[in-house]
C-alpha cells in the first residue's frame, strides 16, 4: 500500500477529498476568530448536502443546487447567531442539539419527499475540468489541474479568507470582537451583528462543503448522516491550525490523504474490518488535537457570550 502514496490518483483523490473539509474549516476559522464556537458545523454540512441534492433534483440543475445549499447554510448560521448571540443560549448545547435535529429532519424529508432513493442527475457542469497546458505537467499537472470546478473553488477561498482576515476592515472587526468584545463595543462596534455575519459566512461555507460532498464526491447521491463526522474534523482542524488559514489547508490535505488511504486500505486488506480504516482519520485527528491543539493563541473571547456592560 506504500506504493499507492506515490501515485497521481492518490494525490488527486486526496486534494478532492480535502475540499469540503477545507471549506468548512475556513468558515469555522472566521467564526472562531469572531469569538464563537459553531459546534453545529456537522449539522450544517448535512443540511447543505440535503439542500443541494434536493434543489438539483427539483430544479434540474446543479448550479441551482449549489446556490440553495449556500443560502440554506447561511440562513442556518444566522439562526444559530440569534440563538447563541441575542438569546445567549449555550453554544455547545445548541450546536449538539442542531446536529441531532439535522440528522432526524433530513432523514425524514428524504423519506417523505423522495422515498427510498435520492439521486441527482445532470451533474455535467461539476465534472473534472482539465486546464489545458497545466494539466500536462508531469505528476503535478493531473493532480492540481484536472479537478472538479468546486475543488478549484474550495482552494481559491483560502487566499480570500486569509486576505480578508488580515487586510480588510471586516477582518479587523472580526478579530476585534473575538479578542475583546467589550472593548470593541465601547468603540462602537456592533458585536452581535459582526458575529452574526461571521456565522452566516461559516454556515454558507459549511453548506457548500456539504453540497460538494453530495454532488461531487458521492455522485449526486444523498444518504442519511452522510457528513459522517467531517464537521467535527473541521472543528479540530481549525483549533490545531491555530486559527491561521494557511495552516488549515495543510491539515485539510493531510486528512484528505488519510481518507484516500483508508479507502485503499479497505480494498487491499479485505480481512481487516472496514471500521478500523474508517476510524483512522478521526483517531489521528484526536491525537493531533491533543498534541498540537495549543489554545494559548486562541481569540481571548472565544466561546464567551457577549453581555453589554458585563465586562
Amino acid at each position: 500500500m506504500i506504493d499507492t502514496i506515490f501515485t497521481v490518483f492518490f494525490w488527486s483523490s486526496a486534494l478532492a477529498l480535502a475540499a469540503p473539509l477545507l471549506l468548512a474549516a475556513l468558515g469555522e476559522t472566521v467564526v472562531q476568530r469572531a469569538g464563537m464556537f459553531n459546534v453545529g458545523l456537522e449539522g450544517m454540512m448535512l443540511v447543505g448536502a440535503f439542500a443541494g441534492v434536493a434543489a438539483t433534483i427539483r430544479c434540474g440543475g446543479a448550479v441551482v443546487g449549489l446556490v440553495v445549499a449556500v443560502a440554506v447554510g447561511a440562513l442556518v448560521g444566522l439562526g444559530y447567531a440569534v440563538a447563541v448571540g441575542w438569546a445567549r443560549a449555550d453554544q455547545v448545547v445548541i450546536g449538539i442539539g442542531f446536529n441531532l435535529a439535522a440528522i432526524g429532519v433530513t432523514s425524514l424529508l428524504r423519506r417523505e419527499w423522495f422515498g427510498s432513493g435520492m439521486t441527482a442527475a445532470d451533474l455535467g457542469v461539476l465534472d473534472d475540468l482539465r486546464i489545458p497546458g497545466l494539466a500536462s505537467i508531469p505528476f503535478l499537472g493531473p493532480v492540481l489541474f484536472d479537478q472538479s470546478p468546486l475543488v478549484y473553488l474550495s482552494y481559491l477561498v483560502l487566499p480570500v479568507v486569509a486576505w480578508a482576515l488580515a487586510g480588510t476592515r471586516a477582518g479587523l472587526l472580526i478579530r476585534a470582537v473575538g479578542d475583546g468584545a467589550a472593548a470593541a463595543d465601547a468603540h462602537g462596534v456592533p458585536v452581535l451583528r459582526v458575529r452574526a455575519a461571521a456565522l452566516a459566512f461559516g454556515g454558507a461555507t459549511a453548506g457548500l462543503a456539504g453540497a460538494i460532498l453530495a454532488l461531487v464526491q458521492s455522485g449526486g447521491v444523498f444518504v442519511d448522516n452522510m457528513a459522517a463526522g467531517r464537521g467535527f474534523l473541521a472543528l479540530a482542524l481549525t483549533i490545531f491550525a491555530r486559527w491561521i488559514p494557511w495552516r488549515v489547508v495543510v491539515g485539510a490535505v493531510a486528512f484528505g490523504a488519510l481518507d484516500a488511504l483508508q479507502y485503499r486500505g479497505q480494498a487491499e486488506f479485505e480481512n481487516i474490518p472496514s471500521s478500523l480504516f474508517l476510524m483512522a482519520p478521526f483517531l489521528l485527528a484526536l491525537i493531533a488535537w491533543v498534541m498540537l491543539g495549543d489554545t494559548r493563541s486562541a481569540p481571548r473571547d472565544l466561546g464567551k457570550p457577549f453581555i453589554r456592560g458585563a465586562g
